[in-house]
């Protein structure tokens, strides 16, 4: 299997030479010791993978990523951030600049290696996830016609009715928001367990990690995370990039700002569209699953009652049996030349085990009240 190529960036020589250490076993390294250096490499030749240091001089690794994010030819390679703040505002602006995920200084060696694997395979999955998202993107924007804001919001509520499970809800719900121009990330909890996406695919480590900031937040639904909008509808968070709740004063034109305030709303009408999607789906399973209960209850009755009946046709038959064999025995004491003695004894003590083996059957009886008190019950 091919080895990953790796990029590492730090400003400090023992750090790179620990990290080089590190993975020089398990990937092809390739060393930068500044973000422009970093930047004219994964230029010239390609990266599966780039570890960026974020605190460096002249251009520390935020700036260095929002530029390989801003070139098409390194914008799609995973950027693992390295340093010794991991806040939730330093992960944000990770997050802003389009980073995959965040690993504290002093690093450890089998986590970060996790990390990189991860964040390679993720890379190659949504590769071909985005070749298909494009493929139907394409083939409905070519088929669908021009919708406002509004109906926007209502073609969506009308392809949530043909969704059957979370990656179709997610598909429809980034297809809605790229005609409002925006991205984001996803979560969808419910019956069919819980999924994580965003346009491209999975979400990335870092979204996850915000998101899982946003479900154990508390307060309104719709909140500001950073110049981010979140909406946190219980099971259904989603997170909205470059969406502000509060703009600063100047910073958008009127008509922009009224024009942020509807794509919210709008927004949240979807978020609750899909709400009600997963509860009808919730349904669905839980109806399912009473039914094949009902028809496993339907089963087991009709059993026992056909067990209860052949228990009681055994013992009617037997029962026949027996009597039968003592009036055929006393009827053959005639020719047997038999004294009265040795026909009582023997008339006795066929009698004594008739009556044992029919005792047997009377215990039986025990079970077959036990049999038609539980189909009492399942009837019931």
């Amino acid at each position: 299997m091919t080895q990953a190529r790796v990029l590492i960036t730090d400003d400090d020589d023992m750090t790179l030479e620990m990290l080089e250490a590190a993975l020089q076993d398990r990937y092809q390294v390739t060393m930068a010791h500044s973000g422009k250096e970093a930047i004219t490499k994964a230029s010239a030749e390609p990266f599966d993978l780039i570890v960026l240091d974020v605190d460096m001089p002249d251009m520390d690794g935020y700036a260095t990523c929002t530029a390989l994010k801003a070139d098409s030819l390194t914008a799609d390679i995973p950027v693992l951030f390295l340093s010794a703040r991991v806040n939730i505002e330093e992960r944000l602006r990770g997050y802003r600049v389009g980073g995959t995920d965040y690993l504290t200084k002093p690093f450890d060696v089998i986590e970060l290696t996790t990390k990189i694997d991860l964040a390679v395979e993720q890379r190659t999955r949504n590769q071909y996830l985005n070749s298909q998202f494009e493929e139907a993107m394409n083939t409905v924007l070519t088929t669908a016609n021009m919708y406002g804001e509004v109906g926007v919001v209502l073609d969506l509520q009308r392809q949530l009715s043909n969704c059957y499970n979370y990656t179709d809800i997610a598909c429809a719900f980034f297809s809605a928001l790229e005609k409002m121009g925006f991205e984001g990330s996803l979560r969808l909890s419910g019956r069919q367990g819980v999924a994580s996406r965003s346009g491209q695919g999975e979400c990335s480590a870092l979204a996850n990690s915000i998101l899982d900031h946003i479900e154990r937040g508390s307060g309104p639904k719709i909140q500001a995370v950073g110049d981010n909008t979140s909406f946190n509808y219980g099971n259904v968070l989603m997170l909205v990039r470059n969406l502000p709740m509060s703009p600063q004063p100047g910073q958008y034109p009127q008509d922009e700002l009224d024009r942020l305030a509807r794509v919210r709303d709008n927004v949240a009408l979807m978020a609750e569209g899909i709400v009600s999607r997963l509860r009808a789906l919730d349904v669905e399973l839980e109806k399912s699953g009473f039914e094949q209960s009902q028809r496993l209850v339907a089963a087991t009755r009709e059993a026992l009652v056909d067990i209860s009946a052949q228990q009681h046709a055994n013992r009617m038959h037997m029962g026949q049996v027996f009597q039968r064999m003592h009036t055929e025995v006393e009827h053959s004491f005639i020719h047997l030349g038999l004294s009265e003695s040795q026909e009582e004894h023997l008339s006795n003590t066929l009698k004594r085990y008739i009556n044992e083996a029919m005792g047997v059957f009377d215990h039986s009886n025990q079970i077959e009240a036990h049999l038609n008190k539980l189909i009492a019950r399942l009837n019931g």
